[in-house]
Protein backbone atom coordinates (compact mmCIF):
# COMPACT_ATOMS: atom_id res chain seq x y z
CA UNK A 1 0.00 0.00 0.00
CA UNK A 2 1.66 3.74 -0.94
CA UNK A 3 1.95 6.14 1.28
CA UNK A 4 -1.21 8.43 0.07
CA UNK A 5 -3.38 5.46 1.04
CA UNK A 6 -1.98 4.62 4.63
CA UNK A 7 -2.34 8.48 5.05
CA UNK A 8 -6.06 8.47 3.64
CA UNK A 9 -6.86 5.39 6.28
CA UNK A 10 -5.56 6.62 9.54
CA UNK A 11 -7.23 10.33 7.89
CA UNK A 12 -10.84 8.74 7.48
CA UNK A 13 -13.61 7.94 9.67
CA UNK A 14 -15.21 9.32 12.64
CA UNK A 15 -12.90 11.63 15.18
CA UNK A 16 -13.97 13.41 18.63
CA UNK A 17 -12.35 14.79 21.65
CA UNK A 18 -14.50 13.11 24.21
CA UNK A 19 -11.77 11.80 26.01
CA UNK A 20 -9.95 15.32 25.87
CA UNK A 21 -13.02 17.22 27.47
CA UNK A 22 -13.77 14.16 29.83
CA UNK A 23 -9.98 15.11 31.31
CA UNK A 24 -10.65 18.94 31.12
CA UNK A 25 -13.67 18.33 33.26
CA UNK A 26 -12.20 16.53 35.78
CA UNK A 27 -9.68 18.84 36.09
CA UNK A 28 -12.35 21.85 36.39
CA UNK A 29 -10.96 23.64 33.46
CA UNK A 30 -12.64 23.16 29.86
CA UNK A 31 -10.68 24.81 27.23
CA UNK A 32 -11.35 22.91 24.00
CA UNK A 33 -15.01 22.60 22.27
CA UNK A 34 -16.94 19.68 22.12
CA UNK A 35 -15.65 18.32 18.42
CA UNK A 36 -16.00 15.91 16.17
CA UNK A 37 -14.81 15.49 12.76
CA UNK A 38 -16.27 13.39 9.96
CA UNK A 39 -13.77 12.65 7.17
CA UNK A 40 -14.55 10.80 4.14
CA UNK A 41 -13.08 10.02 0.64
CA UNK A 42 -15.97 11.84 -1.84
CA UNK A 43 -14.31 11.42 -5.25
CA UNK A 44 -17.18 9.32 -6.03
CA UNK A 45 -19.35 12.67 -5.64
CA UNK A 46 -17.12 14.07 -8.53
CA UNK A 47 -18.15 14.34 -11.98
CA UNK A 48 -15.28 14.36 -14.70
CA UNK A 49 -12.39 13.71 -12.28
CA UNK A 50 -9.51 12.92 -14.79
CA UNK A 51 -8.41 9.50 -15.53
CA UNK A 52 -6.34 7.57 -13.35
CA UNK A 53 -6.97 10.12 -10.94
CA UNK A 54 -4.27 9.57 -8.29
CA UNK A 55 -5.47 11.70 -5.61
CA UNK A 56 -8.07 11.49 -2.52
CA UNK A 57 -11.05 14.40 -2.24
CA UNK A 58 -12.17 14.22 1.01
CA UNK A 59 -14.79 16.02 2.72
CA UNK A 60 -14.19 17.24 6.26
CA UNK A 61 -16.96 17.53 8.28
CA UNK A 62 -15.97 19.88 11.55
CA UNK A 63 -18.73 20.26 14.31
CA UNK A 64 -17.83 22.00 17.54
CA UNK A 65 -19.93 22.49 20.19
CA UNK A 66 -19.16 25.06 23.79
CA UNK A 67 -21.85 26.05 26.16
CA UNK A 68 -24.73 27.66 23.93
CA UNK A 69 -22.33 27.65 20.73
CA UNK A 70 -22.63 25.42 18.09
CA UNK A 71 -21.39 25.46 14.44
CA UNK A 72 -20.38 23.33 11.26
CA UNK A 73 -17.68 23.90 9.32
CA UNK A 74 -17.00 21.35 6.07
CA UNK A 75 -14.46 20.97 4.21
CA UNK A 76 -13.13 19.72 0.86
CA UNK A 77 -9.37 18.82 0.92
CA UNK A 78 -7.35 17.09 -2.05
CA UNK A 79 -4.70 14.99 -0.82
CA UNK A 80 -2.28 14.14 -3.48
CA UNK A 81 1.58 13.13 -3.10
CA UNK A 82 4.25 15.48 -4.41
CA UNK A 83 8.01 15.40 -6.01
CA UNK A 84 9.57 14.09 -2.29
CA UNK A 85 6.28 11.47 -1.47
CA UNK A 86 5.31 13.95 0.91
CA UNK A 87 1.42 14.16 1.56
CA UNK A 88 -0.23 17.68 0.50
CA UNK A 89 -3.49 18.64 1.78
CA UNK A 90 -4.98 21.53 -0.88
CA UNK A 91 -8.22 23.08 0.10
CA UNK A 92 -10.72 23.68 -2.31
CA UNK A 93 -13.58 26.18 -2.31
CA UNK A 94 -17.35 24.57 -1.38
CA UNK A 95 -19.54 24.88 -4.51
CA UNK A 96 -21.70 28.04 -4.28
CA UNK A 97 -24.73 26.09 -4.95
CA UNK A 98 -24.05 23.72 -2.27
CA UNK A 99 -24.77 24.97 1.44
CA UNK A 100 -22.46 24.04 4.25
CA UNK A 101 -25.92 21.26 5.86
CA UNK A 102 -25.97 19.73 2.48
CA UNK A 103 -22.23 19.48 2.46
CA UNK A 104 -21.53 15.95 4.07
CA UNK A 105 -20.33 12.36 3.60
CA UNK A 106 -23.70 10.54 3.62
CA UNK A 107 -25.91 13.27 1.52
CA UNK A 108 -26.02 10.26 -1.05
CA UNK A 109 -27.75 13.29 -3.82
CA UNK A 110 -24.38 15.58 -3.12
CA UNK A 111 -22.48 15.47 -6.76
CA UNK A 112 -19.58 18.31 -8.00
CA UNK A 113 -18.31 18.69 -11.47
CA UNK A 114 -14.21 18.61 -11.01
CA UNK A 115 -13.96 20.96 -14.27
CA UNK A 116 -15.94 23.67 -11.42
CA UNK A 117 -13.97 23.22 -8.40
CA UNK A 118 -12.08 25.99 -7.35
CA UNK A 119 -8.67 25.80 -4.81
CA UNK A 120 -9.15 27.94 -1.98
CA UNK A 121 -7.12 31.55 -2.68
CA UNK A 122 -6.81 31.81 0.65
CA UNK A 123 -5.23 28.54 2.64
CA UNK A 124 -1.53 27.80 1.73
CA UNK A 125 -1.18 24.03 0.99
CA UNK A 126 -0.02 21.84 4.16
CA UNK A 127 2.73 19.34 3.58
CA UNK A 128 2.82 16.51 5.83
CA UNK A 129 6.44 14.79 6.70
CA UNK A 130 6.13 11.26 8.06
CA UNK A 131 8.41 9.85 10.26
CA UNK A 132 7.50 6.00 11.59
CA UNK A 133 4.06 5.94 10.73
CA UNK A 134 3.03 9.77 12.17
CA UNK A 135 2.35 12.33 9.74
CA UNK A 136 3.19 15.88 10.22
CA UNK A 137 2.27 19.23 8.60
CA UNK A 138 1.93 22.88 9.17
CA UNK A 139 0.32 25.85 6.98
CA UNK A 140 0.57 29.25 7.58
CA UNK A 141 -1.50 31.03 5.60
CA UNK A 142 -2.66 34.94 5.09
CA UNK A 143 -5.91 35.64 4.50
CA UNK A 144 -5.70 39.42 4.44
CA UNK A 145 -2.67 41.73 5.16
CA UNK A 146 -3.31 41.41 9.25
CA UNK A 147 -5.47 38.17 9.63
CA UNK A 148 -2.97 35.09 9.77
CA UNK A 149 -4.49 31.35 9.74
CA UNK A 150 -2.05 28.86 10.97
CA UNK A 151 -2.81 24.89 10.66
CA UNK A 152 -0.84 22.58 12.29
CA UNK A 153 -1.66 19.01 12.19
CA UNK A 154 -0.13 15.51 13.67
CA UNK A 155 -2.19 11.96 12.85
CA UNK A 156 -0.96 8.87 14.02
CA UNK A 157 -2.56 5.43 14.65
CA UNK A 158 -6.42 6.35 15.92
CA UNK A 159 -5.54 10.15 17.03
CA UNK A 160 -5.35 13.47 15.27
CA UNK A 161 -3.96 17.11 16.70
CA UNK A 162 -5.05 19.73 15.83
CA UNK A 163 -4.04 23.25 16.33
CA UNK A 164 -6.13 26.24 14.62
CA UNK A 165 -5.29 29.78 15.48
CA UNK A 166 -6.22 32.92 13.81
CA UNK A 167 -4.33 36.13 14.51
CA UNK A 168 -5.25 39.39 14.10
CA UNK A 169 -2.26 42.36 13.93
CA UNK A 170 -0.36 38.95 15.90
CA UNK A 171 -2.87 39.03 18.31
CA UNK A 172 -5.05 35.47 18.59
CA UNK A 173 -8.29 36.26 17.96
CA UNK A 174 -9.96 32.65 17.59
CA UNK A 175 -8.49 28.98 17.96
CA UNK A 176 -6.36 26.88 20.04
CA UNK A 177 -2.35 27.20 20.01
CA UNK A 178 -2.81 23.79 22.30
CA UNK A 179 -4.55 20.94 19.89
CA UNK A 180 -8.21 19.69 19.92
CA UNK A 181 -6.74 15.37 20.84
CA UNK A 182 -9.49 13.71 17.82
CA UNK A 183 -9.34 9.72 18.58
CA UNK A 184 -11.13 7.72 16.08
CA UNK A 185 -13.94 6.30 16.99
CA UNK A 186 -14.59 4.00 13.75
Amino acid sequence: MNKLKIFINELCGTFTNEEQIKQELQSGNQVHPRAKHINGICNEKITNLPNNFEGYFVIEESYYEQGNFKNILPHLFLFTLNENDDVVLTSYEIPNNISKEDFRNDNENLTMNYNELKVSSKFNPMVYKENNGVYEGESVSHFTEVTEFTLKEKIESGKMYVSEVFRKNGKITFGFIDPIIYQKTN
